[in-house]
């Protein structure tokens, strides 16, 4: 008893996620994937990578709680206070600890800051002050100031995913899933998208990625999860992903040159 409880508090410590005889069936028929076990521990940006149609976005789904899992368990210790008792998304965690970003993100009607502030409202109210005072470093970090008034509903594919990637920023969650970020977006986009991710990860949020292509955003993964015939298995660690990228570090320090600078912003929330 006293070992299984030592252990426990280990995994407690050292663990984001644990994923444990997990199946998902295409109409609970058609076997689509299925692992024995996964464990992603802390300190790991997880590269996930598979075939068109093998289940990245349904395994990430299932990863947050926004479909049911037909088998098996994916526990969060890193968001919830019991261990593995019970399945993190029936206990209701903290609104914005674990956040699922889709490749074409949905926007809401009226302009780039009503989206985002609509996102700083939801949080607890302890925590909107900070998200108020961040908001304009974070547009300039998105390359979106110029664009803060301008309708969400004209922008390019591009602007959408920086807007979306800003809005995981300001919530500052513990774990974000990141399903093919950068897909047809210019490099331009995907170097602001970076710097947002860069940051986060320095904030010590969780990080996966689902990509088919090699970018500076993939360059911040040092593990790497594979889905392959069926089976999701954790594959060797990327190649170069250790270090960041001289693209990285560039945007990390045109974040600390931005953070520097006094900013004001008066709104009502």
């Amino acid at each position: 008893m006293l070992l299984n409880k030592l252990l426990d508090d280990h995994d407690h410590i050292s663990l984001i996620a644990r994923l444990s005889n997990v199946q998902h069936r295409w109409h609970k028929e058609t076997l689509l994937f299925q692992l024995n076990e996964l464990q992603w521990q802390k300190g790991q940006t997880i590269l996930l990578s598979g075939d068109n149609g093998a289940g990245k976005s349904t395994l990430m789904r299932l990863m947050a709680g926004l479909e049911p899992l037909q088998q098996g368990f994916i526990q969060f210790p890193v968001l919830q206070k019991d261990r593995f008792s019970l399945p993190w998304r029936t206990q209701k965690p903290q609104r914005g600890q674990c956040c699922y970003l889709h490749q074409s993100p949905y926007l809401f009607a009226g302009t780039v800051l009503n989206n985002l502030l609509f996102v700083i409202k939801s949080l607890p109210k302890n925590k909107r002050e900070l998200a108020i005072q961040r908001l304009p470093t974070g547009l300039e970090l998105a390359g979106l100031t110029a664009l803060q008034h301008q309708p969400a509903n004209t922008l390019s594919g591009g602007e959408r995913q920086r807007i979306a990637a800003l809005r995981a920023w300001l919530l500052q969650p513990k774990v974000l899933l990141l399903d093919e970020p950068t897909a047809n977006l210019d490099q331009d986009s995907i170097h602001l998208i970076t710097a947002l991710v860069v940051d986060l990860i320095q904030q010590n949020s969780a990080v996966m990625i689902s990509s088919h292509q090699h970018t500076s955003l993939t360059d911040c993964c040092n593990a790497h999860w594979m889905i392959k015939e069926g089976t999701v298995y954790a594959a060797n660690s990327t190649t170069g992903t250790t270090k960041l990228t001289a693209l990285q570090t560039s945007n990390v320090n045109k974040l600390s040159a931005v953070v520097s600078q006094p900013h004001q912003m008066d709104v009502a929330l």
